[in-house]
C-alpha cells in the first residue's frame, strides 16, 4: 500500500485479492482502496459481499438463455 500511496497510477486491476480473507477483513480492504486511493481508478474481481459494500458501481454478470448478461448498479 505505500508504493501505491507514493506512486499512484491512474488504473489497478485487481483479481480475488480477498479469496483468502474474512469477511472483516474483505470489507476492511474495500475500505481502504474507497478511502485512500480517491484519485485511482479500481476493477476488483470478487466474490464477497465485504467488497460490494465499498463499490461505487457494482458490475454483475450472468448467463441468461447461453447468453452472457452484464447488469450495472450504482451506489452511493
Amino acid at each position: 500500500m505505500a508504493l501505491l500511496q507514493f506512486k499512484p497510477a491512474p488504473m489497478y486491476i485487481l483479481d480475488e485479492v480477498d479469496a483468502a480473507l474474512d469477511p472483516s477483513h474483505t470489507q476492511n480492504i474495500g475500505r481502504l482502496i474507497k478511502t485512500r486511493f480517491t484519485g485511482s481508478q479500481f476493477v476488483v474481481v470478487s466474490l464477497k459481499d465485504g467488497m460490494f459494500e465499498n463499490a461505487n458501481r457494482i458490475f454483475r454478470t450472468r448467463f441468461v438463455d447461453g447468453t452472457s448478461v452484464v447488469s450495472v448498479e450504482k451506489r452511493p
